[in-house]
């Protein structure tokens, strides 16, 4: 392999476990200059040649396609909607209403909208309109997972 300025000729090659430890202890106790930090700062935020975001939000991302997040996904990330969340499991005592399955903190639980979410816009905050169940008893509601429900089988059902 010829030798090119500026490029290491052990570059892309797997170093032994002696060697790297031979490196930190040589470098054990060194502090960074200023400007070196600077550059590494840079490095990690600023040109990325493609290797993740580093920093880069927003419209500056590399995969930012014009702020087209979905309007359910934004409400669910308020602070609202986890106020709300938070409250129903405690209302409840962090236990499935249903069959009685405490959580045990893993996300094993869930809450869930009585009227759902999608179609019932008014009620996504009210508390009265949330209950606790896990996991399993989650997947049994007629709701779950069912983007074809309609408002009339409430409007029937009240």
């Amino acid at each position: 392999m010829p030798f090119i300025k500026g490029h290491k000729i052990n570059l892309g090659k797997k170093q032994s476990e002696k060697h790297k430890n031979k490196v930190r202890l040589a470098n054990l106790g060194k502090k960074l200059s200023e400007s070196t930090r600077k550059k590494v700062s840079i490095a990690m935020m600023g040109n990325n040649n493609g290797r993740g975001n580093k920093g880069k939000t927003g419209d500056k991302a590399p995969n930012w396609k014009g702020g087209i997040t979905a309007k359910h996904q934004l409400i669910r990330g308020m602070v609202e909607y986890k106020l709300w969340r938070k409250s129903v499991m405690k209302r409840d005592g962090w236990t499935c209403i249903w069959c009685g399955y405490r959580s045990k903190g893993n996300g094993d639980i869930h809450t869930d909208h009585i009227k759902p979410f999608a179609l019932f816009p008014e009620l996504r905050f009210a508390i009265d309109n949330g209950r606790t169940l896990c996991v399993k008893c989650h997947k049994t509601t007629h709701s779950y997972m069912n983007n074809k429900i309609t408002k009339n089988i409430y409007q029937e059902a009240a």
